[in-house]
């Protein structure tokens, strides 16, 4: 009788324990498919140029330009490396006039040029107010400060490069009507009589190069990452890019067809980045030496620990009594 007590009292704490487990994984698959969550952690993270090929570059990619054109720095360098700091982040609300400014005419004018430009700009009747109220989204994102080290194949400086922001958008979608508010308002601007006599012009942009901008300059997504990726591919209506897990595959053309894949780790932010030729020839890769295996890591160890103490448990349970 008490073997068939303590055989019960087994099977009732295995089922718990499988019970909790799949309940927790089910709660997190609801609560993920339900809303986003920014998963930024404050910490530094190196990232190293693990391979460089300058031949097949050269070949396939661009003949007259090297990685360095893409992260500043060594990065034609094979084991050249950055740092990159997240000191913090806060929840702000954006309208499009800070979109514009911060995402769109800092990848394309110099910050003299930005000046000239919004003064023109207001002139023509293009201020912020005016603009925000031609253009009414507001964006929710989780808005992080980070200190960037560029690429060098020597010590680190004290002081970072330079000092940015990471920028997480809450919901993927959005990323949609900022592009089409971003191209009517560029095609607008490119009409002004006074832009054209200052020389300046606003690209328009195709949402493969849209997405391929955002990716170089940092960007940083939400948990859960595959869905969201997938949301921001989809609804962009990207041609030549896809979304697999956790990764961005990017379809190229140089001198020839290649291939960028860009991965992003645990919290949301670039952790790898791969180019490749049509024939799967490695031609130049960024991999993040923070260790994220750590991560990984603890987990197993408490996974471990877990069974053991059941394992323990059980054992003891089934020690007859003297």
């Amino acid at each position: 009788m008490k073997r068939f007590k303590c055989k019960t009292k087994i099977s009732l704490l295995s089922l718990s324990i499988f019970a909790i487990i799949i309940f927790g994984m089910l709660s997190t698959t609801v609560s993920a498919s339900l809303n986003y969550q920014t998963t930024l952690m404050k910490g530094t993270e190196i990232f190293t140029v693990d391979r460089y090929d300058n031949v097949r570059w050269k070949t396939t990619v661009n003949l007259s330009t090297t990685p360095s054109d893409w992260f500043e720095g060594d990065t034609n360098f094979k084991g050249a490396q950055s740092k990159v700091t997240i000191k913090g982040w806060n929840d702000i609300t954006w309208q499009f006039y800070d979109v514009f400014t911060t995402i769109f005419m800092a990848e394309y004018f110099s910050s003299e040029d930005i000046f000239i430009l919004l003064k023109i700009m207001d002139t023509a009747g293009y201020s912020e107010t005016t603009i925000n109220a031609n253009y009414t989204d507001n964006y929710d994102l989780w808005y992080g400060l980070r200190a960037v080290w560029n690429f060098t194949i020597k010590d680190f400086e004290e002081l970072p490069s330079y000092n940015d922001g990471v920028m997480v958008f809450e919901n993927p979608l959005d990323f949609k009507t900022i592009l089409d508010d971003y191209n009517n308002l560029a095609a607008d601007l490119n009409g002004k009589i006074s832009i054209q006599i200052a020389g300046y012009n606003f690209p328009i942009l195709s949402a493969d190069e849209f997405i391929w901008q955002l990716a170089l300059n940092g960007l940083a997504i939400a948990k859960p990452q595959p869905e969201y990726l997938t949301n921001l591919v989809d609804e962009l209506g990207c041609v030549n890019v896809s979304s697999s897990g956790k990764s961005l595959i990017v379809e190229r053309y140089g001198e020839t067809d290649y291939t960028v894949e860009i991965s992003y780790g645990e919290e949301g932010t670039l952790s790898s980045l791969l180019v490749k030729d049509v024939d799967g020839n490695i031609i130049f890769q960024i991999v993040s030496t923070n260790s994220e295996w750590i991560f990984y890591l603890i987990l197993i160890i408490i996974a471990v620990c877990g069974v053991g103490l059941v394992v323990y448990i059980i054992i003891k349970k089934r020690k007859p009594k003297r």
